[in-house]
């Protein structure tokens, strides 16, 4: 297997691709788009209601389009222009947004509207993700993905620094309508950056049909142990650590508010931003199952931490924490997905990833809003933490693939496609 150099000196050789630059630019966008729209619509229903439970239904809200249209967007990745289908999105998120701007400002918002346009962007993401992601093997050549989904991860995960600290900032100081404003400008934006993408990403024509396109990506999946393994490790830090929809409650037992709740979403960016630099110092690194597993172990930590940090400096800490180990675990589990996957069946490999991580964070957040308004939002994320640390711990005693030094060989097709050329 293909090893790049180590060290933060080759970090950015993917950017060196002039299509993966325009497409990194709008991914930067988009994801800030979406957490500060996430932000401002769960600030909002608090505002409203003060309710875990309201607060928690968001995630009921984002979790049924992601685990109904996850894979259909996998089938239309691996058969359309992948390109104009996330300008589709975009173009639909913005107008959503805008919407929900108008209304906002007219003083006739109501909750349904906030649920319905969650429900709506997170339909449009279940849609585009797969062909995103399956995107970026087209645009750089092999010997360097691990490099550009660091790179993919560092781009989302600055967006939870800019996202939500400019969504605090704008909500604070101006109004929630301008930050909703804001964010319709951003996704317009993005849509353009992607429009002089110049790779062909024209795929073979395929004449089955979408559901036996459908099922091939399933049983590969499932015929796979690494990638099962990998995927419900991933699913269960989803599940038992929805924390982010409860940091209202926290923000305010510390008495910090909306600016304050802004920074400590914002941290969590700057800790991911800071573990996706130390996995691109690493380069193509070996023990992928192992990153992943004490990645998400170190996770459960800083998870338990954060409820129970009676001072707003150790939840800031907390919250870098939380962001670091959580790349330190998504790259080398998301680059050994994808590389154990033929190009041919990655959209789909990929819309089921994509089905688990767009549907993982809801069911979290439902059940950490559940559990916080039975038990108290402490006992819902230090628990949550706890079952997450069994749960990852007993997967590898069972799956030893996961401890193999070479988990994640490149795909045969791949070898054997001659590299790009940079720019």
């Amino acid at each position: 297997m293909a090893r790049g150099r180590t060290g933060l000196g080759d970090a950015f050789g993917a950017l060196a691709y002039p299509d993966f630059r325009r497409f990194a630019l709008s991914l930067l966008l988009t994801s800030i788009g979406a957490q500060l729209v996430q932000f401002v619509i769960i600030y909002q229903i608090y505002v409203l209601t003060g309710s875990a439970l309201q607060l928690g239904l968001t995630g009921f809200a984002r979790v049924v389009p992601h685990i109904i249209l996850s894979l259909a967007g996998g089938v239309i990745a691996d058969r359309a222009n992948r390109v104009r289908m996330i300008q589709i999105g975009q173009v639909g998120n913005g107008l959503c947004v805008l919407a929900l701007a108008i209304v906002t400002y007219t003083g006739h918002v109501q909750l349904w509207h906030l649920y319905a346009v969650t429900t709506i962007n997170a339909a449009l993401t279940a849609l585009t993700q797969p062909g995103r992601t399956a995107l970026i093997p087209m645009f750089i050549p092999s010997d360097k993905l691990v490099t550009a989904l660091a790179l993919n991860s560092t781009i989302q995960q600055s967006s939870q620094i800019v996202g939500p600290a400019l969504a605090g900032i704008l909500t604070g100081a101006l109004s929630i309508h301008t930050s909703y404003g804001a964010n319709a400008a951003i996704y317009f934006i993005a849509t353009i950056a992607m429009m002089r993408i110049q790779t062909s990403v024209t795929l073979p024509r395929v004449t089955e049909r979408p559901w036996r396109s459908f099922v091939e990506g399933l049983a590969f999946v499932g015929r796979t142990p690494v990638i099962v393994s990998l995927l419900l490790m991933d699913l269960s830090a989803m599940v038992f650590g929805g924390y982010r929809v409860l940091l209202p409650i926290f923000a305010d037992r510390l008495g910090v508010g909306v600016v304050g709740l802004g920074w400590l979403s914002a941290l969590t960016g700057v800790g991911s931003v800071l573990g996706a630099m130390f996995i691109m110092s690493r380069g193509n690194m070996r023990y992928k199952g192992l990153y992943t597993v004490f990645g998400i172990l170190g996770y459960c930590f800083a998870l338990a931490l954060l409820p129970l940090s009676p001072w707003y400096w150790l939840a800031q800490v907390a919250c870098v924490l939380l962001g670091a180990t959580n790349s330190i675990q998504t790259v080398p589990r998301n680059t050994a997905i994808l590389m154990a996957s033929p190009s041919a069946l990655r959209g789909r490999v990929e819309a089921f990833r994509s089905m688990l991580a767009g549907g993982g964070p809801p069911l979290g957040f439902l059940l950490a809003g559940a559990v916080a308004s039975a038990f108290g939002p402490v006992f819902a994320v230090v628990g949550g933490a706890c079952a997450c640390a069994v749960v990852v711990g007993l997967i590898p005693a069972f799956r030893r693939e996961l401890l193999d030094p070479e988990l994640g060989q490149v795909a045969v097709d791949d070898l054997a496609r001659p590299d790009r050329t940079p720019a």
